[in-house]
């Protein structure tokens, strides 16, 4: 069963083994375990799933006959109305009966990279994210307190100029501060932070963000909050959003969750693009147009409860962003395997659990050395 199971999800199979797994799905008993596991978990290629199996069938026959997107097919047209449930409850079969399991197959050893703060005054520190510590200034006063995973600034004084810290945290890492005004930041691996170490009293409230970050704005009318990402600034009053800017995205994305925020590339002349909830805008660095739309905003917050979600995504894209997520090294020898777009998902895995995904179900070989994996 195993057998065929993978071969419908790799497009390979024929019209008998497909008649093979209807029969076999004709056993209520099998039925009941699969279609309850479905409902429950997985997003893997097809779907995301809620509580309707029906629901999930719709949007997969929908995925499967837009000719649009060029995304990785899993099966030809002629059977993709017989296929669709079956595919579904296949992918909860194969966990649940630990198809993917990774036991002394692959063993990685990630990296381990330190978050650092670099102060004002050119002073780097080490921070541990398993630590508590304080840190005051020359006079004595509190500048921020480290609570494990987080740093919180205080408001000490009125400086008349701006003073900067940066916050780095690696790959493989996340961590959040929260600024002197309230703001709370959390940064995603391989992601940046500069900002005040306290705002002005009159004046932007202005931070320069690289990579990927989620900000839950404290509301300040007077003070507008922006933040800078290259050439685009996102300004807002108070609100949440995420902001993605790696350097392999083609584009920089603000998705917003409440309130309001204003897009606009730098030294532009053009009006700004007002986003309101559950829209996405997307920055064109090139054009510096921004293209809004409609979005499952989940999707692109889903990294702080530790999901990797990818849409429509080429495959050495992906394998760019496990090497962040994991802080491991990944060389693809498949030149026409990188350039394939994929959707997938993944919650709170091990990165020896997506390898065995990607192993099993596309059929991609590749070898392990130390935090090194190289695809063939």
């Amino acid at each position: 069963m195993k057998k065929n199971i993978t071969k419908l999800l790799l497009g390979t199979i024929s019209e008998k083994e497909i008649m093979e797994l209807q029969d076999w799905l004709e056993n209520p008993n099998n039925q009941k375990i699969l279609e309850a596991y479905v409902r429950d978990y997985h997003d893997l290629n097809l779907a995301t799933l809620k509580n309707d199996l029906d629901e999930a069938y719709s949007k997969v026959n929908n995925r499967i006959g837009d000719e649009t997107k060029p995304i990785k097919r899993l099966f030809p047209d002629w059977m993709k109305y017989a296929a669709a449930v079956i595919v579904l409850m296949a992918l909860g079969l194969i966990y649940q009966k630990g198809f993917f399991s990774t036991e002394d197959q692959y063993v990685l050893v990630p990296k381990e990279d330190t978050i650092t703060l670099e102060l004002n005054n050119g002073i780097v520190q080490s921070i541990d994210a398993s630590g508590n510590k304080e840190y005051r200034d020359r006079e004595g006063n509190v500048v921020y307190v480290q609570k494990q995973g987080l740093i919180q600034y205080s408001k000490v004084t009125e400086n008349e100029v701006l003073l900067y810290n940066t916050l780095l945290v690696p790959n493989g890492k996340t961590f959040q501060i929260e600024l002197s005004d309230g703001t709370r930041v959390q940064l995603n691996a391989g992601s940046s932070l500069k900002y005040p170490v306290n705002f002005l009293e009159e004046g932007l409230r202005k931070v320069f963000l690289t990579g990927n970050a989620y900000f839950d704005v404290a509301k300040n009318t007077a003070n507008p909050f922006v933040v800078s990402v290259d050439e685009l600034d996102v300004k807002v009053l108070g609100t949440e959003f995420n902001i993605s800017a790696y350097e392999e995205d083609e584009n920089i994305d603000v998705v917003l969750v409440e309130g309001a925020v204003n897009m606009a590339g730098k030294n532009q002349s053009q009006a700004l693009v007002e986003l309101v909830p559950g829209q996405k805008g997307s920055f064109d660095p090139n054009s510096k147009d921004v293209l809004v739309e409609e979005v499952d905003t989940s999707l692109y917050t889903s990294w702080r409860q530790g999901s990797l979600v990818y849409r429509e995504l080429a495959f050495n894209k992906i394998l760019k962003k496990l090497e962040r997520h994991y802080n491991i090294e990944i060389v693809n020898n498949n030149v026409e395997l990188g350039e394939e777009v994929f959707n997938a998902r993944f919650d709170r895995m091990e990165i020896e659990e997506v390898l065995g995904y990607f192993k099993d179900i596309h059929d991609i070989d590749f070898a392990v050395e130390n935090n090194k994996v190289t695809i063939n």
